[in-house]
């Protein structure tokens, strides 16, 4: 705890904000190398305009204070954020004016050995996902689908920990394709 408290600010706010702020000092501080930031709310099924327009601007507005905050404290340069969910929703509303949970969702990331401005995949209007060559990344009705897979083995290679043995047992990545997601 004496470690963390010199890089605190003297005001810790709350919510996703704080949570940006101890994560930050701590990886500032040498005690953590990386974080899991929550905001919840995104549930919605039912009034789900009205909710989930509200929750996805608190998450950005959290998410530009990470940043901030990593400026702030120095350690910029070293972050990677991955934004993401378990599940994404449905295209359509159900009777309650909600969405439910769909099988496709969106991953963002960025920072230190993320390429910027790039949108890899997609989907349709129905929202069904589309395929990928693995060589490009350029739709192809030929192509395979981006799973989550894809985006951990991309990860494990931009930290440096792909070879780890440990990491492959703990954790195996079975028939995974190694695409050029970060470059």
């Amino acid at each position: 705890v004496r470690q963390l408290s010199q890089f605190l600010p003297d005001d810790l706010e709350r919510g996703l904000r704080g949570q940006a702020q101890v994560c930050c000092a701590a990886f500032r501080a040498g005690i953590a190398k990386t974080a899991n930031l929550s905001r919840g709310g995104f549930d919605t099924h039912g009034n789900h305009d009205a909710s989930h327009t509200s929750a996805m601007s608190d998450l950005l507005a959290g998410v530009d204070f990470l940043w901030d905050e990593a400026e702030r404290q120095g350690i910029a340069d070293k972050l990677t954020v991955v934004m993401g969910s378990d599940f994404g929703r449905t295209p359509g509303y159900n009777s309650g004016n909600g969405k439910d949970h769909w099988a496709v969702t969106s991953v963002m990331l960025m920072g230190k050995g993320v390429p910027g401005n790039t949108v890899i995949g997609g989907t349709d209007a129905r929202v069904r996902p589309w395929t990928v060559d693995p060589a490009t990344l350029a739709q192809s009705d030929s192509g395979i689908r981006i799973e989550p897979g894809h985006i951990h083995a991309a990860l494990r290679k931009l930290a440096g920990i792909e070879g780890e043995q440990a990491v492959r047992q703990v954790f195996p990545l079975i028939g995974v394709a190694d695409l050029p997601l970060l470059g």
